[in-house]
């Protein structure tokens, strides 16, 4: 066969399917062995095998052919295929014999695809145009290149190496009074070196000498004085006029001072050293002096949960909890918000809670009381169950109730908790009768760790 240099360009690119599974990808030059192609996946040599990465080669021997993968190129990725035959001669003609038609083609045909190979080559490479007169192309030695870039003279055009700017200094000197501002800018080793000169400012006028030692009086003139570092009093106090605020940066009110005439209390702020806090307090002449927090309207005083602490000891309680030492809360009329004390000094608050028993339930087989919503309490057996108590006074105070349990058809069981404690430290016998009633007397003194309790007696249904 017969190649036409002028319609054999040894490079082809493909884009893959979308959907991935695109394995087949025509070779439209001529080549003779598979050795002579060159297969790039998205910039990477593949290798002719069976791999799942690999490929086939079909043709050849001087024709187009096919090259095909064992799997699916990626989808939309980028396939080259090209060509480059090794430089050797394959057929020697011996002077004197007949000559092979059919070598001699084959050997011109790839000589042709040798010259093919190169004009591609040679086409994608760093070159002048044939108008451009003569420059040197030729690089630079190794040693004179390294860490640096690729620039062309500008004079003769000819490739140089040079530094790159990877670093910046700048330069500031002062110009004389009237003088004119200078700029410049040198390159050495990477680094860009500015030089800046700039003209030093006119003097102004000399103003009139203040008188000796007396210092500024006021700074009424500066409508908007700024301070360059701390204020520091000097032992000095400073006087804020009545109803006159310290502000943010905006000129918002943040501490607003008032002035009684004649005050002699006051409050002190005193910070303090880590671990401890620092303190808000009352001072002034008076022996014995509050403080008086007062909110404006219907605003109130807000103390986060948990951040009250009364006498070295926190308040644990909540506020609907603390509400009910409040007789109101109770939902008590006036006319029995009374309290008495018997002879011994027992105190009692009419109409507290009542005297009804509070049915306690729950969706499981465990039972927890709470102490601190009634004084009786009454609960039916539909399953065993573990009957606990739970929010009762604090250490030192007692919390005193009477539980009623009323047994079903079935016969239920009570687990009783480990902090209740019986006499003789043996729990009751339940009745078991369809309907019948135990009635249980119990107290706390301290906290909650144990409770004392014992049967007040068995009613029938």
């Amino acid at each position: 066969m017969t190649i036409d240099i002028s319609d054999n360009d040894p490079r082809i690119s493909y884009t893959a399917n979308a959907n991935g599974a695109q394995t087949v990808f025509a070779v439209p030059f001529e080549f003779f062995d598979n050795t002579d192609l060159k297969v790039y996946v998205a910039g990477v040599l593949k290798s002719e095998g069976t791999g799942s990465a690999n490929y086939g080669v079909s043709g050849g021997a001087g024709s187009t052919g096919t090259v095909t993968f064992v799997s699916g190129v990626t989808a939309s990725a980028t396939v080259v295929i090209t060509r480059s035959i090794t430089i050797e001669r394959v057929t020697d003609f011996t002077a004197g014999a007949d000559i092979n038609r059919a070598a001699l083609n084959t050997q011109l045909d790839t000589l042709t695809a040798i010259a093919a190979d190169l004009k591609d080559t040679a086409g994608r490479a760093l070159q002048l145009t044939d108008y451009d007169a003569a420059a040197s192309l030729v690089l630079p030695d190794v040693n004179d290149r390294k860490g640096k870039a690729l620039i062309f003279n500008s004079s003769s055009g000819n490739v140089e190496a040079a530094f790159q700017v990877t670093a910046a200094a700048v330069n500031v000197s002062t110009v004389s009074v009237g003088g004119s501002a200078t700029a410049s800018v040198a390159v050495s080793d990477g680094t860009a070196t500015f030089s800046l000169g700039i003209p030093t400012g006119a003097t102004g006028a000399t103003g009139a000498t203040g008188a000796a030692g007396g210092g500024m009086a006021n700074v009424v003139e500066d409508t908007s004085p700024q301070l360059g570092g701390n204020l520091d009093t000097n032992s000095q106090n400073i006087l804020i006029d009545d109803a006159h605020f310290i502000g943010d940066e905006s000129g918002n009110e943040q501490i607003v001072f008032q002035t009684t005439g004649s005050a002699v209390n006051h409050l002190e702020i005193t910070n303090n050293a880590s671990g401890s806090n620092p303190i808000l307090s009352a001072a002034g002449d008076d022996t014995n002096i509050g403080i008086a927090l007062t909110p404006k309207g219907t605003g109130e005083i807000v103390i986060a949960a948990g951040n009250l602490n009364y006498g070295g000891t926190a308040v644990s309680s909540t506020g609907a909890e603390l509400n009910y030492l409040d007789i109101a809360t109770l939902g008590l009329s006036e006319a029995s918000k009374a309290v008495t004390a018997d002879a011994n000094g027992v105190i009692t608050l009419d109409n507290g809670f009542s005297e009804e028993y509070a049915a306690v339930t729950s969706s499981s087989n465990a039972v927890s009381i709470n102490l601190r919503t009634a004084n009786n309490f009454s609960h039916t057996l539909t399953e065993n169950t573990t009957i606990s108590f739970a929010n009762p006074a604090a250490s030192g105070k007692v919390s005193a109730f009477t539980l009623k349990v009323i047994q079903d058809s079935s016969a239920r069981s009570i687990t009783w908790h480990s902090s209740i404690k019986w006499a003789g430290d043996t729990a009751p016998t339940l009745s078991t009768g369809n309907g019948e009633v135990d009635v249980f007397c119990g107290y706390t003194v301290d906290g909650g760790t144990n409770y004392y309790m014992f049967t007040a007696g068995q009613v029938m249904s």
